[in-house]
Order: C-alpha cells, then structure tokens, then sequence
C-alpha cells in the first residue's frame, strides 16, 4: 500500500557536458582516417562534425532535435501527450536534494488513466541556470523515449508554471542501496530479509537489462549506481536516476572542476578526461555489481576522495573481491574495470553472461 511505502520510505550527479578540446584534438590525430568510431562512443566520442563532438551532435539529434521541424513538432506533442496537472498531485514526503532542485514522494491521481492514486518520484528544476535547464530536458526526455521493464517511466510533466516538475514512477522499497544496507542489519523494527546470491545474480542481471536498453537507445546514464535503482516488494530492480548528491548521498559524490561527481563509479577516462560514454557506464555497473555483493558498502571506503583520484591516475584502483562472490562474477567486474574503454564488455554481453547464473562457482 501507499502508506506502507512511505513508512519504508521515512524510516530509512553528477553533470558534465563538454570534454577537452585540446585532448579531443590530439585524440583525432591519433586516429586513422579509416577508422570509425564505436558505437558505444558516440555519447562521449571524439569525432567532429562541423565544429562539434559526437557527444554534442547525438544529444542535439536524440534529445533536442535542433534543425529538425518535424522531430520537435513530435516532441512537442509528446510533452502535451505527458502534461499532468499539479493540482493532482499530493506531497508526501522529500526524499532529498538533487542537481536540479528537490525530489519527493508524493501521490498522483489519475496519471494512469484512471482515478486510483499511485504512488510516484518528482523530482523538481529549482535552477535559472541554462545548462541545468537543458540536462532536465534531456534527462525527462531520455525516460520519455525508454520503454523496459528494468527501467523507471516518465509517467507526467508538469510544465504550466515554476518549478517544472518531472513525475517518474516509484516502486515500493524504496532505492536498492537503502534496500541492501537494511538486509544486513540487526535492527529487527526494519525487518531485515537475508538476500541470497541467486537473489544478489538477479539484482545483477536486471541492472544490466535495463542498461542494455538505455545504451542501445543510445543513452548514457552518468551516474549508474545502487542508489540510483529501485526495487520492488517483488524484487524488480529498475534503473532510475534520483541524483541525491546534496544532502542524502553527499558523501558519495565528490566536488571537481566546479562539479559534482560520482568519483567512485567512474573510470579514469570521465573524472580526467571528461569522456562519458555506454563504456564508462560499464565501469559504473562493475561498481554496482561490487555494491550488490557487499550489500551496499561504500567503493574504497577506506580511502578519502583525494586517495581515490591519485588511484585513478595511476591506473591502480581495484576493489577486492567481495565475501561469497563467485569467481565468475568478481572475473566480470574486472573486466568493466579495464583500463581501457575498448576492452569492457558490453551491456548485451554482461546480461547474458549473468544470465547463465554461476552461482556454483565459488571463489
């Protein structure tokens, strides 16, 4: 039920738009002529086109769609097909601070074709700044064009007056690294639940699913991490994007060259070169995977943010292996921590592998 949710609830990114140029330069004269650029890099690719990026020219055609009349006739009408009135919805309680403003819990009634009330996520733009104004944009119009089971719905916008808010779906436990640090607890008022390494492969698995949709829709993620999941009573996992950087997950993002980072999910390519891409994702998902298994602990814990970025450049970061982790698993996380971006699996070849469940295989 609704109030048994919020219960749950009350008991219990970071951006960066513009690489380098002059590294994206000396990247370019480095490659052949012949050669093209991954698939999986066109979200943070080095190829220029008239004067701009891959990165900048996939965001104006999947998200923006400047230049073309009738792509933003279509998204017009879709952001009207997506309009819901506020005055349907009723707060229930913050969950925190984002990047762009507040987020919350709250009930919305009638926004699935109905009169029932449902619970949802709004997260709200409290900013004038034009970069968060666009990232909002985009970011709303990413989970308008998503359509998987492991993954978060846009269910409303509210656009009529200030602040803008985006209504997302919410599913009853709440975020998995809430749901995680609570199974291990001897706090027996929250009801802790054992979570079994079938159930930790599934987790897994569903992640990387939903992953698998959001990159081949050509989509990067930027802040893939266990507290950016939801789970459900059912124990459905879907990826979702709350970005709770400024009070309740601060500690878990880092402030570098005037941002806000999740410095321990990201490869060495993101934090020094800017470059964001469905690979960089992929290193993220190792970390979430290492999330699952050690049932939410904090990546480096033993490290200051400082230590991790000196980790970082000298290529010698490295998460031990988790207690009761098979073998073939940990051996996965490595290789979404290959140094270099060419040499991490893909989100189709990660899903299938977890789905063949190597649970037998102990370390």
């Amino acid at each position: 039920s609704v109030g048994a949710a919020v219960a749950y609830i009350i008991i219990v990114l970071g951006l960066m738009f513009y690489c380098k140029k002059r590294r994206k330069a000396k990247r370019l004269k480095k490659q052949p002529e012949s050669e093209e650029p991954e698939m999986e890099c066109l979200n943070g690719g080095s190829l220029l086109q008239n004067g701009l990026t891959t990165a900048e020219i996939q965001e104006e055609v999947a998200l923006t769609n400047i230049g073309n009349s009738s792509a933003v006739n279509k998204r017009h009408s879709t952001s009207d097909k997506m309009h819901f009135s506020r005055s349907s919805l009723q707060t229930i309680t913050p969950l925190g601070k984002g990047e762009f403003g507040d987020v919350f819990l709250a009930k919305a009634k009638g926004i699935e074709d109905n009169d029932t009330e449902v619970l949802v996520l709004v997260k709200s733009l409290q900013s004038r700044d034009e970069q968060l104004q666009l990232a909002f944009r985009q970011e709303s119009e990413m989970f308008g064009k998503l359509n998987h089971s492991n993954v978060v719905r846009l269910l409303g916008l509210c656009r009529e007056a200030e602040p803008h808010y985006m209504i997302l779906e919410y599913v009853d436990l709440g975020d998995l690294k809430q749901f995680l640090r609570i199974s291990r607890t001897k706090d027996e008022n929250l009801k802790p639940q054992p979570i079994s390494t079938k159930q930790k492969l599934s987790f897994c698995c569903q992640v990387a699913l939903g992953m698998e949709h959001l990159s081949n829709s050509r989509f990067v993620h930027k802040d893939l991490a266990a507290r950016n999941c939801l789970v459900s009573a059912q124990r459905q996992v879907k990826v979702a994007k709350l970005s709770l950087s400024k009070d309740v997950y601060n500690s878990e993002y880092y402030h570098y060259h005037q941002a806000w980072i999740p410095l321990r999910w990201m490869p060495p390519e993101a934090v020094l070169e800017d470059e964001l891409s469905t690979k960089s994702d992929v290193w993220s998902f190792g970390v979430v995977m290492w999330e699952i298994f050690t049932l939410g602990e904090l990546p480096h814990s033993s490290l200051v943010n400082e230590e991790v970025l000196a980790g970082l450049q000298s290529g010698k970061m490295k998460l031990p292996h988790p207690e009761g982790c098979p073998s073939k698993c940990y051996k996965l996380m490595q290789r979404c921590w290959a140094q270099s971006p060419k040499d991490r699996p893909s989100f189709s070849e990660i899903a299938n592998m977890l789905g063949e469940s190597p649970s037998e295989s102990k370390a």
